[in-house]
């Protein structure tokens, strides 16, 4: 009886194991900045991010919430590597460094919180005892935005680029007016902007102008 009872028992873990990992497979989650929201009277402004710095309080989550969904559609696994934040894209990468100790870790951003008065962001348990706040359970931080990073995970996962092209067509709407028409081409630096707006009007095309458009230099050739 007693044996049979104990085969009952790993077969319920198994399946139970089984069933966790089968959500976390079939729940991969999706890209989202997030319109505004407002919990406990704050709102929060969620928003594309290319630089993020600050140094406040962490805390961590748990057991309360292990298995539950995240903000952007992902399975919350506290074993995990993984945080919770107020505004940075989701998921993206950040850098943690526990200023009382000096330990840093790159984690993951998949949810929203923590909203807590002073606090910053809501580690995982495993991220907390990497970081060696498990204990205290708060600690004071530094968290970075890694971009390049963060950009390299939305590239090389076509549901996420997707996801963050639609988000980018939200946050900047083509305009269809007679003054907005015509061919924009972006560039990461400005040498090589000048350079492409000097070649357009050698070549007799009028209305070329050199613009700073969210973080990236554009030349635009207008026309009515």
């Amino acid at each position: 009886m007693i044996k049979n009872l104990a085969f009952l028992c790993l077969i319920f873990v198994l399946v139970s194991s089984c069933s966790f990992g089968n959500r976390c497979n079939d729940t991969a989650g999706h890209y989202k900045i997030g319109s505004s929201y407002t919990i406990n009277g704050i709102t929060y402004y969620p928003k594309h991010c290319t630089h993020y710095e600050e140094i406040g309080i962490a805390s961590w989550y748990g057991i309360e919430d292990h298995g539950t969904i995240t903000a952007n559609g992902e399975v919350f696994n506290r074993h995990l590597i993984s945080a919770a934040h107020k505004t940075l894209p989701l998921p993206c990468f950040a850098l943690v460094t526990n200023l009382e100790n000096g330990r840093k870790l790159v984690v993951r951003v998949n949810d929203r919180g923590p909203f807590i008065e002073g606090r910053i962001i809501d580690l995982s348990e495993k991220a907390a005892k990497v970081l060696g706040l498990h204990k205290s359970g708060l600690a004071k931080v530094k968290v970075q935005y890694l971009r390049k990073m963060s950009e390299r995970l939305i590239q090389k996962t076509p549901h996420y680029r997707k996801q963050h092209e639609k988000e980018m067509q939200k946050l900047h709407p083509k305009q269809d007016s007679a003054e907005s028409r015509g061919y924009i081409a972006f560039f990461e630096n400005a040498k090589a902007a000048k350079s492409t707006a000097s070649k357009l009007r050698n070549q007799g095309m009028k209305n070329v102008r050199l613009l700073f458009k969210n973080d990236q230099y554009c030349v635009k050739v207008s026309y009515k």
